[in-house]
């Protein structure tokens, strides 16, 4: 286990390589915990959050690099600033609380992904009441830097998942690629996982983000999405349930999921078609019905 989800690495090595994985993917771990966990009370990114004022680790630069790059790209629809929505909202507390329109708009001021940069190894806001959360990409971050650890070491055939963030590279043992299946959308966070696609790895990284498991339902009887945004500051309600994004970093799929997960099937596909290189898988209901809509560069395959 870790960041609050499991993690699965399979490698191909020899002896002498693999002496000591297991134990640098476990420090590995510990410094992404200790620079970007907002669980971890005493992480950088929440020592940030208190306007500490700490130097920033290498850790934190790249990946809030990676964040406003993707943020930049998706015309702000992933943004690191939503920190305290997330808060109020209650995703980063077992504690999940009700959230009124006068108190999103009184916090929708201080979320802006220009309103944050980095300058002389310092977080510089131009609001101090701004929180940072970069959960919607921590994981597809920690997957690449597991990747990254593993060609370090000489390591070139692999497939590691860090909660549902995949990247693979090389082949398995026999040769062959490795496979990826995609989750059918479940009716609640508590449902057996079940697939019916999947997907040939061929050095690519696949992300999926969805609504159906991240959620709570507030005391009115809502469902509410973990994905909040950031123009509205509300929770998103629209019928597209899981994006999935194939591309070489999982960072960048992690990032880009969670944007067209924001911004909604019909903007998605507008997006896409300037931008006709992405490869992207939705699942979405309509007509009381599950439906699919993939890039046609995209090949996914059928479980049997």
């Amino acid at each position: 286990m870790t960041q609050g989800s499991y993690y699965h690495i399979v490698y191909l090595a020899t002896d002498k390589q693999n002496e000591t994985v297991k134990e640098d993917i476990n420090r590995l771990f510990s410094q992404i915990d200790n620079s970007l966990s907002l669980w971890n009370e005493k992480s950088l990114i929440n020592k940030i959050n208190n306007n500490q004022n700490p130097n920033l680790d290498s850790l934190f630069i790249d990946c809030f690099n990676w964040s406003q790059k993707i943020s930049q790209f998706s015309g702000g629809y992933l943004d690191c600033t939503v920190g305290l929505l997330v808060e109020k909202y209650g995703f980063a507390k077992k504690e999940k609380q009700n959230i009124s329109q006068e108190t999103i708009d009184s916090l929708l001021q201080f979320v802006g992904y220009k309103n944050v940069r980095i300058e002389n190894n310092k977080i510089l806001k131009t609001y101090p009441q701004t929180k940072i959360d970069l959960n919607a990409i921590a994981q597809g971050y920690t997957t690449d830097k597991i990747s990254w650890l593993l060609k370090s070491k000489g390591i070139n055939n692999f497939i590691v998942d860090v909660g549902g963030e995949v990247r693979a590279s090389g082949k398995k043992e026999k040769g062959e690629n490795w496979l990826c299946g995609i989750e059918q959308p479940a009716k609640d966070s508590d449902s057996e996982r079940s697939y019916k696609t999947y997907l040939e790895l061929q050095d690519q990284s696949i992300v999926t983000s969805g609504s159906y498991r991240k959620y709570y339902t507030d005391s009115l009887g809502n469902r509410r999405s973990h994905a909040i945004d950031p123009f509205t500051g509300k929770s998103v309600e629209h019928n597209l349930l899981s994006v999935s994004v194939v591309d070489s970093s999982a960072t960048f799929c992690d990032g880009l999921a969670t944007a067209f997960l924001v911004m909604g099937l019909d903007k998605s596909k507008e997006f896409l078609s300037k931008h006709p290189n992405l490869k992207a898988h939705f699942i979405y209901f309509e007509d009381n019905q599950y439906k699919t809509y993939t890039t046609p560069n995209l090949k996914l395959r059928d479980i049997e």
